[in-house]
């Protein structure tokens, strides 16, 4: 189970970035399945590793502005 501070603090930021309520629950399930897969890395660096992957497939389908 991840730290509560955690949690807190990757909601509020899933939630500042404009997730849904069900995009919000899949990031917490795909935070809590990446920190138990990875035990040796801290969890603050494996959600930001998952929001910045997050970003970079959202940038892929943004269209460019001019």
């Amino acid at each position: 189970m991840l730290d509560q501070n955690l949690c807190n603090y990757a909601k509020s930021i899933v939630a500042k970035e404009g997730y849904t309520k069900e995009e919000q629950r899949q990031f917490m399930s795909r935070l809590e399945r990446a920190c138990l897969d990875n035990p040796d890395l801290p969890p603050s660096f494996v959600m930001n590793c998952l929001l910045s992957i997050g970003e970079t497939r959202l940038e892929l389908f943004v269209p460019a502005k001019s």
